[in-house]
């Protein structure tokens, strides 16, 4: 998958097309777009298991099956902190976006500090997250909410993992300069999957702003 490739493979593609195979510009523009469409198949696959945990949850929650969704006696998991944690992965995909129109336009100033920045939001969140599930006072058997928030939790956590070993790839070709104007596909593969990996969190939210409603 297109996820397996590290910044300094995906980056390399171009250069591999122009000047490794020696059949020129069409080559090196047909190896970039595999290397692209490969990082957004894997986002698509991604998307569409999360969606269908989502289904799985709203479902449940219709059914409510012995009362077992949400049980009385748990406390929901704290909002606040669930808003700041979204606050950084999203600041976290601004700055890489920042680094990617950086580069577009040839500031190597704004790649470098847009992709540590990027990285750092990710590293902090990853910590936050981790902290916070160990807080939760329920487990997965206590229900379909406490189940569906732990799984999607716990995949987000591996997202970030993912994200900040490819993050720190990207942030140190950035301060040796490997990234230009023309050459930098490692920055806009990884995006894809930079930018669904902000956004997916937003569904943790819903659901507890969701169960707070039901409950009151």
């Amino acid at each position: 998958g297109g996820i397996e490739k590290g910044p300094d493979e995906m980056d390399a593609a171009i250069g591999v097309g122009a000047h490794g195979y020696g059949h020129g510009h069409d080559d090196a523009v047909d190896h970039d777009r595999k290397v692209r469409l490969g990082m957004l198949f894997y986002v698509l696959t991604d998307v569409i298991l999360v969606a269908f945990v989502f289904a799985a949850y709203i479902w449940l929650r219709a059914y409510n099956t012995d009362g077992g969704w949400f049980p009385a006696h748990f406390r929901l998991p704290d909002t606040t902190t669930t808003i700041v944690l979204l606050a950084l992965i999203v600041a976290s995909a601004a700055c890489f976006f920042a680094a990617y129109q950086g580069i577009r336009a040839g500031n190597q100033l704004v790649l470098r500090l847009g992709a540590t920045l990027a990285f750092l939001f990710v590293v902090a969140t990853l910590i936050g997250q981790i902290r916070f599930m160990g807080q939760q006072q329920f487990a997965t058997g206590d229900g379909s909410f406490a189940s569906t928030y732990i799984f999607i939790s716990g995949y987000h956590v591996y997202h970030m993992f993912i994200g900040a070993f490819l993050g720190l790839g990207i942030t140190i070709r950035a301060w040796r300069g490997h990234y230009t104007r023309q050459r930098h596909l490692g920055l806009i593969t990884v995006g894809y999957f930079w930018y669904w990996m902000a956004l997916m969190p937003v569904l943790p939210l819903v659901r507890v702003r969701d169960v707070d409603q039901a409950i009151q």
